[in-house]
């Protein structure tokens, strides 16, 4: 999906700037279904799709679909290619089944992506073996569940910078349509709570990339992002923003970086806003939290070599500034419910292998539930029977 920068105003300091002292992470509770990413579950958000993948270890006899109805608590793994055409997701012929190419056998002329209108006639679509990869591994404190996502496309032919992108993301998501497996209730402030209440999210983050022997490449592109999105029930709108936690771009040969704010084109039909900020220029994020650029020629320097990095995203405060400089209407934070989250999401445009694992995530709030606030929601609720969002993938 193409994006459409927000001009910045000139001499504006990429400092946020919030009405209220933020609350330090040290006063905040731990929220939600699973605080600390402790259970092991995760499933496709379209299950009766070819490509369905769910890894459910903590499962019902270790199954999500069939065993864990809607609602039941999970996390989604999306995956596909996000091109000039509406977002195809894990349903279309563009996608393919994470963990396919551990078979060596496996095909390598997967349809993965189509070739951008701007490209002469007849220029062939990217074909390859599948990029995805999810594993649960054990690295959290104390030898806890830690989510390890892989987004591998250094084998695909060239790719050139008009093409769209690869994506494969831990995320958290309601039932929005029929046919779609979300794990989040949106009746239940313990797994949708409301915005008032969300601070920010806590995690242990380490990634690397490697170019092997694509190094050369001109164009490429890397992002590791977390993302929330909240949804009124009244006003029938929703608004999120994603955080560049890290990125790496090469543009014509020469390193690039991405914009400190831009925003997606919105969605008429799910009435959406979703912005991006850059975690490093916004000041929201360590400054020393980068990738670690693997050089061998295989790839072969294991993430577990590379320490975990403790990281805090303030999300309330930049949701203020965005408020503040009137890119998010106020009116919808009323009584807005938590609709979604990217726990953790690996997108990339161009040849690369990019490689993150998370653990010890948690979702902070500020302010305990109170029982004003929970009647307030179920009266919106019934008023508002048709519940549709967007989600990614």
């Amino acid at each position: 999906m193409q994006n459409s920068l927000i001009p910045l105003s000139s001499g504006q300091i990429p400092v946020l700037h919030s009405q209220q002292t933020p609350t330090p992470p040290s006063a905040l509770i731990p929220w939600g279904w699973d605080a600390g990413l402790k259970i092991r579950r995760v499933a496709g958000y379209y299950p009766d799709s070819p490509v369905y993948f769910e890894r459910c270890p903590d499962g019902i006899g270790g199954k999500c679909y069939g065993a864990i109805g809607n609602r039941g608590g999970f996390y989604t793994l999306a995956y596909g290619s996000f091109s000039h055409k509406e977002k195809v997701g894990p349903t279309g012929k563009l996608s393919c089944i994470p963990n396919e190419a551990e078979n060596p056998n496996a095909p390598t002329n997967r349809i993965l992506m189509e070739a951008n209108p701007s490209e002469p006639v007849g220029t062939p679509p990217v074909q390859g073996r599948c990029p995805y990869f999810f594993y649960w591994r054990n690295h959290g404190v104390g030898g806890s569940p830690s989510a390890y996502l892989i987004n591998d496309s250094l084998s695909l032919s060239q790719i050139p910078a008009g093409y769209g992108s690869f994506y494969i993301g831990l995320q958290e998501n309601l039932k929005t349509y029929r046919g779609t497996y979300g794990g989040l209730d949106h009746r239940n402030r313990a797994t949708t709570p409301l915005y008032e209440w969300v601070d920010g999210v806590r995690l242990k983050l380490r990634a690397k990339v490697c170019f092997g022997d694509k190094s050369s490449d001109l164009y490429r592109k890397i992002r590791v992002h977390t993302d929330m999105t909240f949804y009124n029930l009244q006003h029938h709108q929703g608004f999120g923003v994603s955080v560049n936690l890290m990125d790496y771009g090469v543009h014509e040969g020469k390193p690039s970086t991405l914009p400190e704010l831009l925003r997606e084109p919105k969605v008429l039909e799910y009435s959406l806003a979703q912005l991006h900020v850059s975690g490093e220029l916004w000041n929201v994020t360590p400054k020393d939290l980068k990738f670690t650029v693997d050089r061998s020629s295989d790839c072969n320097l294991p993430l577990e070599n590379i320490p975990f990095q403790d990281v805090y995203v303030p999300f309330k405060t930049i949701f203020e500034r965005l408020i503040a400089e009137g890119k998010i209407d106020p009116r919808l934070t009323k009584g807005a419910i938590l609709s979604s989250t990217i726990v953790v999401g690996l997108e990339q445009w161009g040849r690369n292998r990019a490689e993150v694992e998370i653990s010890d995530r948690s979702l902070m709030i500020a302010l305990p539930p109170t029982a004003s606030n929970e009647n307030s929601f179920r009266e919106d609720a019934a008023k508002s029977p048709r519940f549709r969002l967007k989600s990614r993938g």
